[in-house]
């Protein structure tokens, strides 16, 4: 349980690893921060993750570098620096613990903090991610970086998204994709060809599948069966690949990437039911491990010491 008393603005900026990030607090409780994917802010959050989440947890939203209110870089960056970037929010708001969901990239952000800043974790919640983008020799992300820098009206930079990211469903759903269509192209800080290019580039150079092992937060790996741009058995590779990770598919129409606007009441409930789960059993530390089991191996030579040796016949 992470406990938080600095007392903040519920929103505001923060100075934060040579960045200004734009922040959200909603609700009370541990922490849970929110971490979002390439090419959008914070404010998709508040669809349907905020109203049902910040009811158990003090949800805490932040716009990425190069992303709606936060500042814009102005040099190449990696993963590892956006997490870095986290790190500082925490350290700026007072807060010492918190729980972790990110969506795609957002999962790989969340990957990468969860191995620099092991600390300052409690759980892990990965969410149509993966973790090795640069092993692929042609990735969707590396083509959409080139169509935003080169589609000045941005129709088919639009068109790609829907497709990868919604289900079916909701494509055939003509009066949702115009309603969301018009939600997005009404935010009132849209991200330039630019900072898209600059978040693509981190994402398209980022591996961390072989390190995955050494995190020790408790984590849900959550995916749409119908997800196109992470597919299940990306998301699987990441979960097979951290100790003891929980591994959820999200089944039927709308279990696409964006599962979270789709399938908001399936996704809520197995984020809320993982992270404060009825049984809340402590994790054991890298050190507490192994002092058990070093305990039981002493305990085991000592048992077999006092055991007398059967004689023969």
């Amino acid at each position: 349980m992470n406990t938080n008393q600095k007392k903040v603005p519920s929103s505001g900026t923060v100075q934060a690893n040579g960045q200004v990030l734009y922040y959200e607090i909603h609700g009370a409780g541990p922490a849970l921060v929110l971490v979002m994917g390439i090419g959008y802010d914070s404010s998709l959050w508040t669809l349907a993750q905020v109203p049902a989440l910040s009811t158990q947890f003090r949800v805490v939203l932040v716009d990425n570098r190069d992303a709606g209110r936060s500042s814009k870089a102005k040099h190449p960056y990696a993963i590892a620096d956006m997490a870095d970037d986290l790190c500082g929010l925490l350290d700026a708001l007072g807060i010492t613990r918190t729980h972790l969901l990110g969506l795609s990239m957002g999962g790989m952000i969340a990957q990468e903090f969860a191995l620099r800043h092991a600390d300052r974790l409690d759980r892990l919640v990965l969410a149509g991610t993966g973790a090795a983008p640069a092993r692929s020799a042609v990735d969707p992300i590396q083509i959409w970086s080139w169509v935003k820098a080169n589609d000045a009206a941005g129709q088919v930079f639009g068109g790609q998204q829907f497709v990868s990211l919604f289900s079916t469903a909701f494509l055939r759903n003509h009066e949702a994709v115009r309603d969301t269509a018009a939600l997005l192209a009404s935010n009132p800080y849209p991200m330039s060809p630019e900072a898209y290019g600059r978040q693509a580039d981190a994402y398209l150079q980022f591996d961390a599948l072989d390190r995955l092992g050494a995190i020790m937060a408790p984590t849900l790996v959550l995916v749409g069966e119908q997800d196109l741009l992470t597919p299940p058995w990306i998301a699987r590779e990441v979960a097979d690949a951290i100790p003891g990770a929980r591994f959820e598919v999200i089944r039927g129409d709308g279990a696409s990437h964006v599962a979270a606007i789709e399938r908001p009441d399936d996704f809520n409930r197995l984020v809320s039911d993982f992270l404060a789960p009825k049984d809340q059993g402590t994790r054991l530390s890298h050190s507490s491990v192994a002092n058990l089991v070093a305990a039981s191996s002493l305990a085991a030579a000592i048992s077999s010491s006092e055991t007398p040796a059967s004689t023969a016949p």
